[in-house]
Formats: structure tokens, sequence, C-alpha cells
């Protein structure tokens, strides 16, 4: 699955999340523990903020790096959190930005430090908002959910082990191994996909090798129709996992 489409439907995903939310707190039966009109429009504001930056994911992330958008989408559940959304809605959001997050670099940060940081700042965000109890039981759902996305990103990726929970020494099967003349890259498009890969952005790969941003996005543009992939994300783990550069 391409990430735009994964953006796109966990966008869908949270929309429909707020509209029932919505609802619900303007629904509750109690009086006394139906929330005030101001406290649900902020969670509807914020959950709508939620699903517009999955929704521009691929571009967010490629104008301020892949860091940044997930620092924005963190940020963004722990808001929730701390507004009085933190169970179920908020422990859900996170679950699913997790599986997201080692979709998208599972390859390049590794599958267990991203599901110790979605604990650790469910943790925190629980023990603020909430108790030890609720925090101890979000986290064991959140490791169980980074089980899970490691599985699904391997399957979506047609191996058995897509990322690796550690270096690896060994050495990859010739047969696995895509050389750079067998992609087809021009030696700038190389240079290009070099530092996309360290995580670079357009305006800093623009900087680095003396070109205007409007050339990096040509460049980015015919690797992807030479990599077959539709957006930098997929490029940067079609080049590490087959070693490209």
């Amino acid at each position: 699955m391409h990430s735009n489409k994964l953006g796109h439907t966990l966008a869908a995903g949270v929309v429909v999340v707020a509209a029932f939310n919505t609802l619900a707190a303007l629904s509750l039966p109690v009086n006394e523990r139906r929330p005030s009109l101001v406290m649900t429009l902020l969670w509807l504001a914020l959950l709508l903020a939620h699903a517009a930056l999955y929704w521009r994911g691929d571009r967010a992330r490629e104008r301020f790096g892949l860091g940044a958008y997930v620092a924005a989408q963190a940020a963004m559940i722990f808001s929730i959190g701390l507004a009085g959304q933190l169970f179920p809605v908020g422990l859900a959001l996170l679950m699913a930005f997790t599986a997201e997050v080692i979709v998208l670099a599972g390859a390049r940060w590794g599958t267990i430090p991203i599901t110790v940081g979605a604990i650790s700042l469910f943790v925190v965000n629980s023990l603020i908002a909430s108790d030890l109890y609720r925090a101890a039981t979000a986290g064991l759902l959140l490791a169980i959910t980074g089980v899970i996305a490691h599985a699904i990103a391997a399957l979506l990726r047609g191996e058995g082990h897509a990322f690796p929970l550690a270096p690896q020494g060994s050495a990859t099967p010739a047969a696995d191994v895509v050389s750079l003349e067998s992609a087809d890259l021009t030696p700038r498009e190389t240079e290009v996909l070099k530092a996309l890969v360290s995580g670079a952005r357009s305006s800093q790969i623009a900087a680095q090798l003396g070109i205007t941003e409007r050339t990096v996005k040509s460049h980015l543009a015919n690797i992807y129709q030479k990599l077959g992939v539709d957006s930098r994300s997929a490029a940067v783990a079609l080049a590490m996992q087959r070693r490209l550069v």
C-alpha cells in the first residue's frame, strides 16, 4: 500500500471518529457528565486537524521531513489526550499512528524504537491525565500494535522480514540486490536519492547539490517513475530494502 493511500485511509477513519465522538458528547443522557460545547468543539477541531495532517501527509513529509511530521502528529494526539479524550479515542489514534510510522519508517528507524517511543509517549500522557493502571494497559496494547504493524508491513512488501528489529550483519543474497545500473538512475538522481535516504528535505538537497528546489523535485519525479513508486517515503524504503544506495 502506498503511503498516500494509507494516509487517506487513516484520515477518513479519523473523520468518522470525530463525527461519532461529537455526536456522543452532544447526546450524552447524563447532564452532569455531558462536556461543555466549547470542549466538544475543541475535540472536534483537534481530530479534524489530525485527519487533515494524515490527508496531506506526503506533502508535509516532503516539505518538512518525516521527523517533523511524526512530531506534529504525536503532539496532536498528546493534546487530544490532555483535552480529555485519552481513552478510548486517544489510545486508538496512537495505535493507528504507530502502525503508520512503522510502515513509513520501520526500515530506517526500526520497529522496536518506534513502538517504545509510542509507549513512552502514551505512558506520559496517561500519567498526566489518568493513572498508572491505565498507562500500563495502554503500553501493553501499543506493544501488540507494534508487533501487528511489523507483520503487516512485511506482508505489504511480500517478505518475511521487511524491517529488521536490529542491525543485521549477514549479507543480502545476490538475487535480492538491485544495482544502480539496473535501476537506470543518472549520477545526479543517485545523489538526490542518497540525500533523500539520509532524511534531507528538498530545500536541503538543493543547497547541498547547488541546484534549485524545482530541479530537485524534477529529479524526484524521475526517481519515483524509475523505481515504480509514488512518494518519497516509498522511494526511501525501496532504496534501503534493495540497497540502491
